[in-house]
């Protein structure tokens, strides 16, 4: 855990958390990555699942272009990155 504490500096979060508070995250989370949680929502619906997956499958694909760019382009060679505030990072995430 020792080695999550930077994380931190986004908040408590369920990277850098340990027992009940990790299972509270963990509970609040886990349906937004479940296939089943959508199934179970849209069985009447299939083509709304399928628009769902495509909808998630855009976002991780433009946000490990933008990831992958900022490490290309931004911070290059840098060893450590350090910053005041996470939303000098995480404003630049946003499209």
């Amino acid at each position: 855990m020792e080695h999550y504490g930077g994380l931190l500096v986004f908040g408590p979060n369920i990277v850098a958390s340990e027992g009940d508070e990790w299972k509270r995250f963990r509970k609040i989370a886990a349906p937004a990555f479940s296939e089943v949680h959508w199934l179970s929502n849209v069985t009447s619906m299939p083509s709304l699942m399928l628009s769902i997956q495509r909808n998630n499958r855009l976002v991780w694909d433009e946000t490990s272009l933008i990831m992958l760019d900022m490490f290309d382009n931004v911070w290059g060679d840098q060893k450590e990155i350090t910053t005041d505030h996470c939303v000098e990072i995480t404003l630049q995430v946003c499209p």
